[in-house]
């Protein structure tokens, strides 16, 4: 297997410039900017593999060449448009790590590292793994300061996250990422729905929950979304993440029967016991209501 950088860059907002734009005009104001990312990977020696909806994947020689990729992006991103178009912002992850060629295709835990730190990035951020961060050259490895620590599903030990800061406005902030820094304790999630009771391992985030046969655990709600929710942990923290149109209704044990917290493209955090419903109210006797218990 062959160590190459695996790079993702996602549109941020996208269903939003849909709405604001109509489908043709945001489809191909999307559309220039994944090809601004992959003119970028291709400056720097790289290609893209392919577009996955509003996101691109890129594929580069090594850390350094990924990590100027991402800045450019970001900074194309930034810049304003001489055609009065609105911007696209962009959340970059990338990695370096083995991969497997295919058919023009790349696969590999470095693949879904990249894809995981994507996920995880805000607007205009870039985030790759403290070991990629190490590969980088001095210049570039001053730019990075610790975010976040992640598990990734069928990789046995939780991630070091770092952020690359390629804004000069935020240079105060930038320090070394220590590599000595301890990881938090992880907990156990044990969830239960209908007969089956599950519990869920780092290793297995993030965990999808919907009424698609893809998902982790499927729900055949008529009120779900095909990918409703996801749980994932963050810093020993089991998290709710509801993606879904009608919302994720939860219910904390020892709050009253008509007691609940209602979120739709929120995160809620799991703590102790509780039930949740995917679109619908979460009462006793539901067809689809979940428990959830942290230990």
């Amino acid at each position: 297997m062959e160590q190459r950088a695996v790079l993702f860059a996602d549109v941020v907002g996208s269903t939003a410039l849909y709405r604001r734009l109509g489908d043709e005009r945001a489809e191909a104001l999307i559309r220039g900017a994944l090809e601004r990312v992959a003119d970028a990977a291709i400056r720097r020696g790289g290609r893209l593999i392919k577009t996955i909806g509003d996101c691109a994947m890129c594929e580069l020689p090594d850390a350094d060449a990924a990590a100027h990729a991402s800045i450019e992006v970001q900074r194309q991103a930034r810049e304003p448009r001489q055609d009065g178009e609105l911007p696209v912002q962009f959340r970059v992850g990338f990695t370096l790590g083995p991969v497997v060629s295919r058919e023009d295709d790349v696969f590999g835990d470095a693949v879904n590292v990249a894809a995981r730190l994507c996920d995880m990035a805000k607007a205009e951020q870039v985030l790759t793994t403290e070991a990629t961060s190490a590969l980088l050259s001095p210049e570039l490895r001053g730019s990075v300061r610790l975010f976040d620590q992640t598990p990734v599903k069928g990789i046995t030990q939780s991630l070091m996250i770092v952020q690359l800061l390629w804004d000069r406005r935020a240079a105060t902030q930038i320090f070394i990422a220590p590599s000595e820094v301890a990881l938090p304790a992880s907990t156990g999630l044990l969830l239960k729905y209908g007969a089956h009771s599950i519990l869920i391992a780092a290793q297995q985030m993030p965990y999808t929950i919907g009424r698609e046969e893809g998902c982790s655990l499927v729900v055949p709600s008529p009120f779900a979304s095909r990918v409703h929710a996801r749980i994932e942990m963050h810093r020993g923290k089991y998290t709710l993440v509801d993606e879904s149109t009608n919302g994720t209704y939860v219910r904390p044990e020892g709050a009253d029967a008509d007691k609940f917290v209602y979120i739709r493209r929120e995160v809620f955090t799991l703590l102790g016991r509780g039930v949740f419903a995917l679109g619908e109210r979460p009462d006793e006797g539901l067809a689809h209501l979940l428990s959830y218990e942290v230990s």
